[in-house]
């Protein structure tokens, strides 16, 4: 057992088949010394699709008669529990009056099975038992009894033997869990206004293999989209009013769960305040991800006013020739970043990079910082 690579995630061995079929034998026997010779012909309730496998081999081994009905409920997008249960499709059969064992393969926050009591209750069912292949003790926290368990394991996202990430990986006999040794890289692009953000980020995100997220872009984006977040953006911009945190926080965490096939993220004007820093560090918290480096483009005031006003004669950016605009730029640029300077030098991971030379020559610069990590 090799380590497999699903999307944009690494996954390492964690349980062999072999010790599998052995915990499910154990489930089975205590399964058949409840039931065999009871007289009752329980409801054995697949829910799909992860529990797929689990329900399988253990039809193979429970020796009294049962049937088997399924239902598909979700509360995953990618790694992280939505804490939403949302029910995907209808039960296949009755409930009303029998005895039903629900087959989970994996219990951690108990919200799926808090609904599936709620719905069964409500569908009629006499007594309702709970049977999971794994539970995370440390993560349940719910009043409902498990009455058969077969393996307990740590609070650790995993994948194989049905369990999935974004659905890829549930065909795999064993099971996998997220190797944290390989993280994602979560690099903060700062510098002020003609210090050569646009041309430095894009060799960053070619070196390594990033996705850039510029907030403007973002918002545009999520606006042309039409998506719901997208849509609150508009109407309030429509109305005069700021975009708040929350909407923007929200297009970016939507962009870390979405985007497949990278080795992490640049971010390009987020965080802006303390409260979006402190947001960010929540947000990558919940899958144990953390801010990799603030990487900080530093070139003189003096060259931020040159660049600037040889930048208005090229483009004709009338805005960009008046010299009190320009020092008004500047002003609010170092007020603003200041301190985040002091929130990410505290945190160990601000790094400044001198702005001034060729673009070759600062690139390289960057390029030696992000070998670091």
């Amino acid at each position: 057992m090799g380590n497999v690579k699903l999307y944009d995630k690494s996954f390492k061995p964690f349980i062999p088949y072999e010790k599998i079929e052995k915990a499910i034998d154990t489930v089975a026997a205590q399964l058949n010394r409840d039931f065999v010779g009871s007289g009752e012909i329980p409801v054995l309730l697949c829910v799909l699709n992860g529990s797929i496998l689990f329900t399988a081999e253990l039809m193979k081994r429970v020796t009294f008669p049962c049937e088997v009905i399924s239902i598909k409920l979700t509360s995953y997008y990618g790694t992280t529990s939505s804490g939403k249960v949302r029910e995907v499709m209808g039960m296949t059969g009755s409930v009303e009056g029998k005895t039903v064992i629900v087959v989970e393969d994996i219990v951690d926050t108990g919200t799926t099975i808090v609904d599936l009591d709620r719905i069964l209750k409500e569908k009629g069912a006499r007594e309702i038992r709970y049977c999971t292949m794994l539970l995370k003790p440390g993560a349940y926290n719910k009043d409902i009894k498990l009455d058969y368990v077969a393996m307990e394991i740590p609070d650790d996202f995993i994948v194989g033997f049905g369990l999935d990430y974004d659905e890829l990986g549930r065909n795999s006999k064993d099971i996998y869990v997220l190797d944290k040794d390989i993280t994602m890289k979560y690099f903060i692009l700062f510098g002020p206004p003609g210090a050569g953000k646009g041309t430095q980020a894009s060799a960053m995100v070619e070196k390594g293999n990033l996705c850039h997220i510029s907030t403007g872009d973002l918002l545009r984006g999520e606006m042309a989209k039409g998506s719901e977040l997208g849509l609150k953006a508009k109407a309030l911009i429509e109305n005069g009013e700021l975009v708040p945190d929350e909407i923007v926080e929200g297009m970016i965490e939507n962009k870390f769960d979405t985007v497949k096939g990278v080795d992490g993220f640049l971010l390009d004007g987020f965080p802006r305040t303390i409260a979006q820093a402190e947001a960010l560090d929540r947000m990558l918290g919940k899958t144990k991800q953390a801010v990799t480096a603030v990487v900080s483009l530093m070139i003189p005031d003096e060259t931020i006013k040159e660049r600037i006003l040889h930048r208005a004669a090229i483009e004709g950016r009338a805005d960009d020739a008046s010299e009190a605009t320009i020092q008004n730029r500047i002003k609010t640029y170092h007020e603003k970043t200041e301190p985040l300077v002091d929130y990410y030098k505290k945190a160990g991971k601000y790094f400044e990079i001198n702005g001034l030379g060729t673009i070759e020559e600062v690139r390289e610069r960057i390029a030696a910082l992000m070998e670091r990590f």
